[in-house]
């Protein structure tokens, strides 16, 4: 029971929000030199109700084929409820019913925009604001981020599309979907209780679908077996199979909207912080912290559970504000060549529907012990920023830490590759 609370509270006290922060970013610097989507002609916008009116039976008997599989190869995932599958003659709301029927938050505005890099110059465009991209939550993170509004008809580039929709998924596809969360779909999913994060804060709710716990040990799966509760893969397999389906059925603007929700799932658990949830502290530590809170010497467990959750948002920010000043200024830098060097992407294997647990996590894992006491080291230099947004602003960081700057560089290689590899997939024939 105590080690229960203590992954219990560091779960909760986990930012669950940023998988290297702003996804849109970091896919254009991944993927801008891959062929299929450089290559790839301009794409038609259309709503989601056109492609869903268009490709209903197929969209109705593949989400079936996907409830199927996943009720026999996904650990621990609950089951779809029956009254949530889509009805065989379309209703007059097709969205609500695709919606709920993947089981994602039905108030999501799936609103028409493509994201710029950072420092590009556009045409004037209208521009929509962050309230009226995501729903209602903590906006700081997105209030920079400017959202040109494109309209139905009009040709974008798949690059465009592909990334900009790579960061949707942290505008509130996961938020309350779990019976103890306020809304009215809780109740409906059959989630169950939230698993972890704290459920009095309305972004935690997203956590068991964008971090997972994959590689921890027996003895802890046995004290905590909630950290077993999550899907990110399933996710990343939703995803997968509605990109392929819209290519096939030629609604190419869909195909790379769904393949970049999915390439979000992979991108976070390249982030060692949504991958382990104490990283450097191995089982017999973990033990010995709580045998200490049980002999009434707590202090140490409260300074771990502290440590990771400032460890996880600092290292954001610092890579945030880092990689903005970075492209503003238009520089050849050593973190722009990580996320694009396609070298590494040889040494993994294909993309499969357990790639995000045997290979995407379990490197995460392997690195978060070095990754943790790199930010440690900087943190004993570097002053601790109250909030993301001050820190995006700090003007004193000069980012001159080599062992933390190495480890980070190696990171957002794996990000870069593995966003390629899930690419590649879905755009296969």
């Amino acid at each position: 029971m105590k080690l229960t609370f203590l992954l219990l509270l560091l779960c909760a006290m986990a930012p669950t929000a940023w998988g290297w922060s702003n996804h849109t970013v970091g896919s254009y610097l991944a993927l801008q030199e891959l062929p299929a989507l450089r290559d790839a002609p301009l794409v038609e916008v259309e709503p989601l109700e056109r492609f869903l009116a268009e490709q209903y039976p197929a969209v109705v008997a593949l989400l079936e084929q996907q409830e199927s599989f996943a009720r026999e190869h996904f650990t621990q995932y609950p089951p779809r409820p029956d009254n949530l599958k889509l009805l065989a003659v379309p209703s007059d709301n097709l969205r609500h019913d695709f919606l709920t029927a993947l089981r994602l938050n039905p108030r999501i505005h799936l609103a028409m925009v493509i994201q710029p890099l950072p420092g590009q110059d556009l045409p004037e465009r209208e521009h929509l604001s962050a309230d009226q991209v995501m729903v209602e939550q903590t906006l700081s993170p997105w209030n920079r981020q400017r959202f040109i509004r494109v309209a139905d008809g009009e040709k974008v580039a798949p690059l465009a599309v592909l990334a900009s929709a790579a960061d949707e998924p942290d505008y509130g596809h996961d938020i309350n979907l779990f019976s103890d969360n306020p809304g009215e779909v809780g109740a409906l999913y059959g989630f169950g209780p939230q698993p972890f994060g704290d459920a009095r804060f309305q972004y935690s709710s997203q956590a068991p679908f964008h971090m997972g716990f994959f590689h921890e040990s027996a003895v802890v799966y046995a004290a905590a077996g909630f950290l077993q509760r999550s899907w990110p893969d399933w996710r990343a397999y939703q995803y997968l199979g509605l990109a392929r389906l819209a290519f096939a059925s030629g609604h190419p603007y869909w195909g790379y909207r769904f393949l970049g929700w999915g390439a979000h799932h992979v991108q976070d658990l390249t982030q060692p912080y949504h991958a382990k949830p104490l990283p450097g502290v191995e089982l017999p530590s973990l033990l010995l912290l709580e045998g200490k809170a049980l002999a009434g010497f707590a202090d140490d467990k409260q300074a771990s559970i502290e440590r990771v959750a400032t460890r996880h948002m600092e290292i954001e920010k610092y890579q945030s504000t880092w990689l903005r000043r970075v492209l503003r200024a238009g520089q050849v830098h050593p973190m722009l060549a990580a996320y694009a060097d396609v070298a590494q992407d040889q040494q993994y294997p294909p993309y499969s529907v357990d790639y995000l647990r045997a290979v995407v996590s379990a490197e995460s894992v392997e690195d978060s012990a070095a990754f943790d006491d790199a930010i440690g080291q900087w943190l004993e230099t570097a002053p601790v920023t109250s909030d993301f947004s001050s820190g995006n602003q700090l003007q004193r960081e000069t980012f001159e830490h080599p062992a933390l700057n190495q480890q980070l560089f190696k990171l957002l290689g794996h990000f870069g590759a593995h966003s390629r590899i899930y690419v590649r997939a879905g755009l296969a024939p």
